[in-house]
């Protein structure tokens, strides 16, 4: 796997095997899956800490959203049960890309943890599982998250954009993971990270790019109305940035994270990405598998991430849905990768 560190103020990497923005080794003897290995699965989505009203779900397009109770929050995609399928395997893939790791920093037995953006809170979950000493607090504006959880996991619904309450110099570590597109200040943000993270604690992002690679390690430019003709996929992919920067939540923030954690005045940063190939088609075997479930994962999620932008944007429900249709066949003819992003950085003592 592809692992590339950041030069300005990261230690120096291993060499890779698969070097990013390069050539992926292809499986000659890979045949285009066209049955999905994905099967939605359900969770529990009450809670006993939160108020009514945070169950006044909205509904759109026949799929079910965040309560608005919330004034500053917009989350573009849904939360219902098929919704919370594809978030629990995207936690699957991180670990698959991790080789089973929740977390990259170098922790040393936190006690206080927070996970921004918890979804169903299957890594909070496991994080509290893995350290029972912590104790981890999920954070969401959706109460989607099981009942019956370990006594070291507290799940609360809020709005992360709004003022935080929590003691200042307080977490050991600070989880965020998909949160592009969901915030509109994120200097805001991370300056609360760091107000409320303890000297020495940690922060880590984790997110993927929307940056399309061929297998050949040419980045397809999705400002080029002749890629967008010959790429569906990237086409898609266009009109989200635009549609989630009109919006003010833009999508691609992996790339400016390291500059805001600077800015916010965290230090020793060390970034690395890895490739997220879309299909079975990579040689090797990790890649593959990865591959496999992402592109489960992508075809899952291209509707639902399409509707609620595209069409305040004034998309008809039929254009959007055949934009997805051609933006998923693309993936039977094509060859694709991105790029997911693990940084890590540290709060001065």
């Amino acid at each position: 796997m592809a692992q590339v560190q950041s030069p300005a103020r990261s230690p120096p990497a291993a060499a890779a095997e698969h070097a990013l923005e390069a050539e992926v080794e292809i499986d000659d003897t890979y045949a285009d899956e066209t049955d999905s290995v994905y099967a939605s699965t359900t969770s529990s989505s009450t809670t006993t800490s939160v108020t009514e009203s945070v169950f006044d779900f909205t509904y759109s397009n026949g799929r079910r959203y965040a309560s608005d109770r919330f004034t500053k929050a917009e989350y573009h995609m849904p939360n219902d049960e098929e919704e919370q399928g594809r978030l629990d395997l995207y936690h699957h893939i991180f670990l698959l890309i991790q080789d089973g790791k929740l977390y990259t920093a170098p922790l040393d037995r936190p006690q206080n943890v927070l996970d921004i953006g918890t979804g169903t809170g299957i890594w909070a979950i496991d994080f509290a599982d893995e350290h029972p000493q912590a104790q981890v607090i999920g954070v969401d504006i959706s109460p989607i998250q099981p009942r019956w959880v370990p006594p070291n996991v507290k799940f609360e619904v809020d709005d992360v954009e709004e003022d935080w309450t929590f003691k200042d110099d307080y977490f050991d570590f600070i989880h965020l993971r998909t949160m592009g597109g969901s915030i509109a200040d994120w200097k805001k943000l991370l300056r609360q990270c760091y107000e409320k993270t303890k000297p020495g604690g940690f922060i880590e992002f984790q997110d993927y790019c929307t940056d399309t690679y061929l297998s050949t390690g040419e980045r397809l430019n999705g400002e080029n109305p002749d890629v967008c003709a010959r790429h569906p996929i990237v086409k898609f992919l266009h009109h989200m940035n635009l549609a989630a920067t009109k919006f003010g939540r833009p999508l691609d923030i992996p790339p400016l994270i390291e500059g805001l954690l600077a800015d916010a005045g965290f230090v020793d940063i060390v970034v690395a990405r890895e490739t997220w190939p879309i299909g079975a088609w990579p040689k090797d075997p990790k890649l593959k598998t990865i591959g496999r479930w992402a592109r489960a994962g992508s075809e899952e999620g291209l509707l639902p991430f399409a509707l609620y932008l595209l069409t305040k944007e004034g998309w008809s429900l039929e254009e959007v849905k055949t934009l997805c249709a051609d933006a998923k066949e693309s993936y039977k003819t094509q060859k694709y990768y991105y790029q997911a992003w693990f940084v890590y950085a540290r709060k001065p003592e």
